[in-house]
């Protein structure tokens, strides 16, 4: 047996990977002196081990052994609350210059991983602080809110508070950011002062200086770029969709009027025509018709094989031809005998037709079976809604009238 490289590249492939993993184990810290396993720092929750134990049982036996955080004694607790509330006050102000000129968000800490400490922070003015540090500063005067924040620290089972104080100025910026900030508070002083006015009259001037508006125009015009390149993209989409719905009609229509050719066929060669002129016979009345009842697309093909057979060509090419352009398995079908009749002159013709005639009327049975099928289920649908509508229309009086 042949082996190829790619055998072998697997094979080797699989050996490193176990040597990998084994070198991987081997290098796990073990049983510190033999029977020691190191606890999870505080915090950290507890660990699960799988220790091997020799000697219990007559056989090496594995047992599952859960230990616990490291807990603090009283005295490492109250360090790690003390340490960790100087590291709170240095990191706390964030971006701000101090606790005393808070102007953005603080940086509230809920976890101190380096001491195992959980922070819980309550500040004395929600609305003006939240509990995860996001000022809401924008309405405070220029002198600056004095409030305070309180921090609840647990270090294993100490608890300690500690509370901040701290003064929240309006936010900083540029002269022109503090410029539209006091135009701001002077718009919400004179709405103030037209609260009662019907409309609110924008100020004239702002400082000494005249000021005009204009609203803000929306920018919805922007997507119609975006539809127009999407129905770009969906346009062929349409076609294609166009295109195989109109072939599944013309299929469809074809099937439905296969039964009818096959019946006149077997008449008029019954009354002694033949092939040729039952298929002219069939195509002249179609003609005579067509501008009344619309076009059909088994008869325009028909039509197309007559006017080959007048234009000379022979007349097993058109019956040939015709299935062709046809595509639908039974005029395929229709065509081969006929072409069979031509080149052998067979006398059991129509016997041949008489049973595809009644095939053909089975499939139409079945057909028009499937089509209404289908239409039940597409009117399923519109029936939903309407029931959705009456439903509506019954029950909202009801609810109303309940004062529900």
């Amino acid at each position: 047996m042949k082996v190829e490289k790619r055998q072998v590249t697997c094979v080797i492939l699989g050996i490193i990977l176990a040597l990998a993993c084994f070198f991987v184990d081997r290098q796990e810290p073990g049983l510190a002196g033999g029977r020691g396993i190191g606890r999870n720092s505080y915090g950290q929750g507890e660990k699960e081990q799988i220790v091997i134990v020799k000697g219990l049982l007559t056989e090496k036996t594995p047992v599952d052994v859960r230990i616990g955080e490291r807990q603090y004694t009283g005295e490492e607790a109250a360090q790690a609350i003390q340490s960790a509330v100087e590291e709170l006050s240095a990191e706390m102000s964030g971006d701000n210059e101090s606790l005393e000129r808070v102007r953005g968000n603080l940086k509230l800490t809920s976890w101190l991983d380096e001491y195992g400490v959980a922070v819980q922070w309550q500040p004395e003015d929600t609305e003006l602080i939240s509990p995860s540090g996001e000022v809401f500063n924008r309405d405070c005067p220029e002198n600056g809110t004095e409030t305070l924040l309180t921090a609840r620290l647990r270090a294993g089972e100490r608890s300690e508070e500690y509370i901040f104080r701290l003064t929240v100025f309006p936010p900083g910026g540029s002269a022109e950011e503090k410029k539209v900030a006091a135009f701001k508070r002077f718009l919400a002083e004179e709405e103030e002062k037209q609260k009662h006015s019907e409309v609110f009259l924008l100020p004239a001037q702002f400082e000494g200086e005249d000021i005009s508006y204009t609203v803000k125009k929306g920018r919805d015009y922007l997507a119609f770029p975006l539809l127009g390149v999407l129905a770009a993209v969906l346009l062929p989409l349409k076609d294609r969709q166009k295109e195989k719905e109109e072939k599944k009609n013309r299929e469809q229509q074809m099937m439905m009027d296969y039964s009818e050719i096959l019946s006149r066929l077997v008449v008029f060669l019954g009354a002694g025509l033949p092939v040729r002129k039952a298929w002219e016979k069939i195509v002249a009345d179609y003609m005579q018709t067509a501008e009344d009842n619309g076009k059909r697309a088994a008869y325009e093909e028909m039509a197309s094989a007559y006017h080959q057979m007048q234009r000379g060509v022979p007349e097993i090419r058109a019956y040939s031809e015709f299935g062709n352009r046809c595509r639908v398995l039974p005029y395929r079908k229709l065509a081969g005998i006929l072409e069979q009749n031509v080149k052998n002159g067979s006398k059991s013709l129509a016997p041949i037709l008489e049973t595809e005639m009644e095939n053909a009327f089975e499939q139409r049975k079945n057909l028009a079976r499937r089509l209404g099928e289908e239409a039940s289920t597409k009117l399923l649908l519109p029936l939903f809604m309407m029931l959705l509508i009456v439903m509506v229309m019954i029950s909202v009086p009801a609810f109303l009238a309940f004062g529900i």
